[in-house]
């Protein structure tokens, strides 16, 4: 456990030092959002990797954009993100092992979605046999890319997810059975790449963001990619 999260867990100084935190680091809003995040800060628990809600208007143009990208219509990718927003299963599941694991003083109970809503329609169009995603935190994109992968198989176009990570206490909402169809890996992004062998239909790129870095997991990847592969 990090020295954040273990000051985080002091009763009420744990939260005002969070309080205080997220203020710094989630407070670079607009003039026209100040109301939206003074009623964010006193009621989230979230200090790193924010989650949010995309506006109705961001949303249709994530259904353009994943349309012009996989080149199906925005109807069909529009029926996509409906269809993560109404599995009620898989918000049961995060509610639920939230709850029970660690993190829980540290995440919210609402699921916000945001960008993942976009990867899972990108899986669900593309039905690429291998989803790789580096850096995935508590699990919320592994959960999201594995429901994606679940109805694809359940249609008949199977594919396996592989999440990478080097903290070991990374992915505690990856449990059955989003993680029938997949597995995390505890291990320097850049070296577990260099071992995959198939051929990588998606690419997640979200661990350490520096350019040297992200170069490297590119190279990485470079043979394992088809002309059809799409990099996030």
């Amino acid at each position: 456990m990090n020295k954040a999260k273990r000051i985080g867990q002091i009763p009420v100084i744990g939260r005002l030092a969070m309080l205080g935190f997220r203020a710094v680091t989630g407070g670079r809003e607009p003039l026209g959002q100040v109301g939206r995040f003074l009623r964010w800060l006193p009621t989230s628990r979230e200090f790193t990797n924010y989650t949010y809600d995309l506006t109705p208007l961001n949303e249709r143009h994530l259904h353009a954009f994943v349309s012009h990208v996989t080149g199906l219509p925005t109807s069909a990718i529009k029926s996509y993100c409906d269809e993560l927003h109404e599995d009620q299963a898989l918000r049961d599941h995060i509610d639920r092992t939230t709850l029970q694991s660690s993190d829980a003083p540290f995440a919210d109970r609402h699921v916000r979605y945001g960008r993942r809503l976009g990867w899972y329609a990108l899986v669900r169009a593309t039905k690429p046999r291998l989803v790789v995603e580096t850096g995935i935190d508590k699990g919320l994109g592994a959960c999201v890319l594995s429901a994606a992968l679940l109805r694809n198989a359940a249609e008949g176009s199977g594919g396996r997810y592989l999440g990478i990570d080097i903290n070991p206490g990374a992915g505690v909402l990856y449990t059955p059975p989003y993680s029938a169809v997949g597995e995390i890996v505890t291990s320097d992004s850049v070296q577990a790449l260099e071992k995959v062998t198939e051929e990588i239909g998606v690419f997640i790129s979200d661990s350490d963001h520096t350019a040297g870095y992200e170069t490297r997991e590119y190279q990485a990847i470079l043979q394992r990619l088809s002309g059809d592969s799409i990099v996030i």
